[in-house]
Order: structure tokens, then C-alpha cells, then sequence
């Protein structure tokens, strides 16, 4: 019994050593953490193999300056990296931010370009831009003048050209102005023409759309001289003039003169204005509407010849000669003297000299009034009822009268009802004269 266990012993021992020589041996079962690292790298490596192979982009895009709209991109496949750069080849005309937000800016055209990250595949978008004050945009279809010639005068003045624009509702109608003779004429932007020496010149408005054009042909002219400019009154005192005095401008023109234009004298046309030859005179009435201004009178002459050619305005006298405006004394005139002397021309002791004279309006007092260095003996007045009055002054001749062979003198010097003074008469209206012997 004994010997059989025994031997049933060694054969499983002998089986087991075959066994366990033969099969492979078992590794122990892994850990969790074992299992995590080895799910990552799985999926790390199975997302390396799913690159970008595909890109969908809209092909053009349509702004207007100023308008925005988003650009639309799909990566294939769904698992590969979805990462993209933007870019635009001109962003003058558009620009594009990090979401594909194309953005107008002035017209033109433009490419926005979009990438991947990974793997670098790009797409393009034409990209428009319209300006949108261009829309519904109506074309130049030509220019005119509103004159095709103009005469002017060097140095006087100014014309002006309008240009006019078909169709009238012409989107841009802008023009520029230039001139084939700028040392002839000149122009502006604003179509006015300044002339500048004697000649022709061609005025031309083209447009800024299309380059239409339009001409005007001007004439520059050389313009009438004015010389030997002199003004005076008829007062006494021709550098003076009241109410009632007339004021006389002359001066002489290079050329005859068919028509005034700028001509005033003291604010007012003139009253009269003739010619003999090229030498012109133009009067003017002072009356109360000319203002008493302490400064001499003021004048404008400006005058057209045959041509249409205007001269220059002229303010200034050649010969400095001024008049001006002061208030109204009492005229005097028709000035005479006489003595009662058998000789009416001779005086001696015991002879009366008289003086008389005529003013506009009554003397209410007399003031340097003098008849051979005295006062008068008798000063008469007579009311003429014309408005005029006479005035006798007499003067006895006595041992106080020197006799120097000379005319006696005489001062007269009278005051109006205004207080005003008159000029000092010195000399007789007519030329008599009375010598003391």
C-alpha cells in the first residue's frame, strides 16, 4: 500500500515540473493608475492621427464702407484641431479680428486668408468693399459756360464764370479752373477771373468725373487813363463850400468816355457833367444832405470808353486840391466903393467914402468891418425883399487918413443869425477904388 502511494506521488510531482516548464507564466493584474496613463496616451495618439484635411469658406464676400459680417469656417474633421489664424492681404480696404469679423473701410478689394493651426491648411475670401455715397451713383455727361467770352480791364475789375453740369443731378460735380494765360488773367477755384495785363487768355472748367470741358475766351483790355484830376468850389474860398456853393471836379481821360459808373462827388451823382474834348467836369450842389464833417469832400471817378472798358475808380485829386463842407454864413457880393468927391476914385479931408455891399441873408453884427484902418462913421441896411440885403457903411474922411498915394483899404467881416462868420472881403466886386489925396 505503501509502495503504491508512493508512486502516485513522484508521477503528479513529474507531471507538475512538466507543466510548469511548458506553459507561459502569468503577470500579475494591473493597477488603476496603470490603466489611466495607458487610456491617454491611447487617445493623445489617436487625436495626432486626425489632422485638419478640410476647410469650407464662402469664396466672396460684398460690404459697403463701414458694414461688418462674420466669415463662416468648418474644419474636417470634427476631432482634428480647431484653431485657426485670420488674416487680410490689405487692410486699407478691410480688416479681419481673431473671429473672421471682416470690417469695410474704403473701397477696394481685398483677401481674407484663414488658417489652421494644426497643419497649416488655408482657404481665401474675396472680399469687396463699395463706398455707399457710389451707390445709385448718376454720371457727368458734360460741362457748359454761362458766358463763352469776356472783355475785362488790366488791373480793373473782377468776372466770374458759372459752369453748369449735365445732368443736373449729376452725382460729383466738381470742377477745376485753369487759364492758358495766367500773366493775361487769372482764375480760382470759384470760377472768378482777375485781369492783369492787355491780351487774350482761355478760361477752361474741366470736370473731376469723365474730364469734360468747357472754355471761355477772355479779352483783356488796356483800361482809360484818368489824369489832371482837380476839384474847387465857386465860394470865395474855392477850398470851401456851404449850402448853396457848387462844387467842380475836373480831370482829362486817355480816351473818350461814353458812360459813368462808380462817379459820385461827396456821396451824390453829380448834378451836371460835360466835356470839352477828353477834359471832363461834373458839378454837384451843396445842399443840406452833404454833412459837415471838418474833412474834405470825398469823390469816386470811374468811367467806361467805346470798348466797355472801365477805368479805375480814382479818389485822390492830382494836384492835392481839396474842398470842404463848413457851414453857411452870410454871402457877400457886389462890393463897390465910391466917395462923393467930384472924382468918385478920389478922397481929401471933409470928403465921405462910401462902401456898399449885398448879403444873402441879414447881418446881425459886425466884426473885423474896417474902412481905411476905422470902424465906420454909419452903417445902413436895406431889405432888397428878394432875400438879399444891402449895406451902406460910410466913412469920413479926416486928419487920421494918411495920405500915402494908395487905395484906402477896407476889411468887411459880418455874423448870420447862425453865428456864423464870414470870410474877410478885401477887394471891391466891381474893381473900384478910392484914393485919399
Amino acid at each position: 500500500m505503501k509502495r503504491k502511494f508512493k508512486a502516485l506521488f513522484a508521477t503528479v510531482c513529474i507531471v507538475g515540473l512538466f507543466l510548469s516548464s511548458a506553459l507561459p507564466v502569468l503577470a500579475a493584474p494591473p493597477s488603476w493608475a496603470q490603466s489611466h496613463e495607458k487610456s491617454i496616451q491611447s487617445s493623445s495618439k489617436d487625436c495626432k492621427t486626425h489632422k485638419a484635411s478640410a476647410i469650407i469658406l464662402k469664396k466672396r464676400m460684398f460690404l459697403k464702407v463701414g458694414d461688418s459680417a462674420t466669415l463662416a469656417v468648418k474644419i474636417a474633421p470634427s476631432k482634428a484641431n480647431q484653431k485657426v489664424t485670420w488674416t487680410s492681404s490689405n487692410t486699407e480696404v478691410a480688416t479681419v479680428d481673431a473671429n473672421g469679423k471682416v470690417t469695410g473701410v474704403k473701397a477696394g478689394k481685398a483677401y481674407v486668408t484663414v488658417t489652421t493651426e494644426d497643419g497649416h491648411k488655408s482657404a481665401k475670401c474675396k472680399v469687396t468693399v463699395a463706398d455707399s455715397r457710389k451707390a445709385g451713383k448718376i454720371s457727368v455727361t458734360g460741362v457748359t459756360l454761362n458766358q463763352s467770352t469776356m472783355n475785362l480791364s488790366a488791373g480793373g475789375a473782377t468776372g466770374t464764370l458759372k459752369a453748369t453740369i449735365s445732368p443736373g443731378n449729376a452725382t460729383n460735380k466738381k470742377v477745376t479752373w485753369t487759364s492758358s494765360n495766367s500773366n493775361v488773367a487769372t482764375v480760382n477755384s470759384k470760377g472768378v477771373v482777375t485781369p492783369l495785363t492787355p491780351g487774350v487768355t482761355t478760361i477752361t472748367a474741366t470736370t473731376a468725373e469723365g474730364s469734360k470741358t468747357a472754355h471761355c475766351t477772355v479779352n483783356v483790355a488796356a483800361q482809360p487813363i484818368i489824369s489832371n484830376v482837380k476839384i474847387s468850389s465857386n465860394n470865395a474860398d474855392t477850398t470851401k463850400a456851404m449850402h448853396g456853393d457848387t462844387i467842380v471836379l475836373t480831370f482829362t481821360a486817355s480816351v473818350p468816355v461814353t458812360q459813368l459808373n462808380n462817379f459820385k462827388i461827396n456821396g451824390s451823382n453829380p448834378d451836371r457833367f460835360t466835356h470839352t474834348g477828353n477834359v471832363y467836369t461834373a458839378t454837384h450842389l451843396v445842399d443840406s444832405g452833404d454833412p459837415i464833417t471838418g474833412v474834405p469832400a470825398t469823390f469816386q471817378i470811374n468811367v467806361k470808353d467805346a470798348a466797355g472798358i472801365y477805368s479805375q475808380t480814382i479818389e485822390a485829386t492830382s494836384d492835392g486840391s481839396t474842398v470842404t463842407i463848413i457851414p453857411k454864413y452870410a454871402r457877400i457880393s457886389k462890393v463897390a466903393i465910391a466917395s462923393d468927391n467930384t472924382d468918385p476914385t478920389k478922397a481929401t479931408i471933409g470928403d465921405v467914402i462910401t462902401l456898399k455891399f449885398t448879403a444873402d441873408e441879414a447881418v446881425t453884427k459886425l466884426s473885423n468891418f474896417k474902412i481905411n484902418g476905422s470902424n465906420p462913421d454909419s452903417f445902413v441896411e436895406v431889405n432888397n425883399n428878394d432875400g438879399t440885403y444891402t449895406y451902406i457903411a460910410k466913412h469920413l474922411v479926416d486928419s487920421g487918413d494918411q495920405v500915402t498915394g494908395d487905395p484906402a483899404t477896407f476889411q468887411i467881416n459880418i455874423k448870420n443869425s447862425a453865428g456864423i462868420y464870414s470870410p474877410t472881403i478885401e477887394k471891391t466886386s466891381d474893381g473900384s477904388r478910392v484914393t485919399i489925396r
